[in-house]
């Protein structure tokens, strides 16, 4: 009995592997046939590979072509560092020349604006604007109340009544002040500072003690 169990466990072990392999081989031959109609049922369609598109086809294409760029708006990437300094700060000294001529320009208009209008105030329009203060004699000075009035005359004699505004004198000068206590007219005459502003000087023209 001993005999018979041992020549069957060694059949068996000779047997096993065998029937396990031809097990497996099955699965693998009637797979196909399986999972295909499965897959046919299923309705998925597959396509065949397609060969992969030429990337450089295309690139010469007028579609393909990138829109216009205005070169020279682009940095210039093969310009150094320390050229593009200097350019830049030439450029910064070309502006900042630029706006120093521009400042100028304005101030030499500003200028002759100011030139102009003091030969407008000078011009003579009265026969009193054509003498000079020293050609004029103050003779009179009469006071009512809060208004004043002042007489002159000429080397000719001729004589003139001047009141606050009057204008006197070739140099443009126009009557301030009447003070009759101080016995004097003051003129205020303008003239110009630093070729620019318009600014007024004092000049008095006073009684003298004897009046002929």
């Amino acid at each position: 009995m001993l005999k018979k169990s041992h020549r069957r466990k060694r059949k068996n072990r000779r047997t096993g592997p065998v029937r396990f392999l031809a097990i497996v081989l099955g699965i693998f031959a009637f797979s196909p046939l399986w999972f295909g109609g499965a897959y046919a049922e299923s309705g998925v369609v597959y396509k065949s590979l397609q060969p992969p598109k030429d990337l450089k086809a295309g690139k010469d294409t007028p579609e393909a072509l990138p829109s216009q760029v205005d070169l020279k708006t682009l940095p210039d990437p093969f310009l150094s560092y320390l050229v593009r300094e200097v350019r830049d700060e030439a450029t910064l000294k070309e502006q900042e020349a630029q706006r120093l001529r521009d400042t100028e320009k304005m101030l030499a208009k500003e200028k002759a604006a100011a030139a102009e209008k003091l030969r407008q105030m000078r011009e003579p329009k009265t026969e009193l604007q054509k003498l000079n203060l020293a050609q004029l004699t103050l003779t009179a000075i009469i006071q009512d109340g809060d208004k004043s009035w002042a007489m002159v005359r000429d080397e000719r004699g001729m004589g003139y009544i001047l009141k606050k505004g009057t204008p006197i004198g070739t140099m443009g000068g126009r009557v301030g002040e009447i003070l009759k206590a101080q016995k004097k007219v003051i003129v205020n005459e303008p003239y110009l500072e630093k070729e620019l502003y318009i600014k007024y000087k004092r000049q008095t023209i006073e009684l003298p003690d004897e009046v002929f």
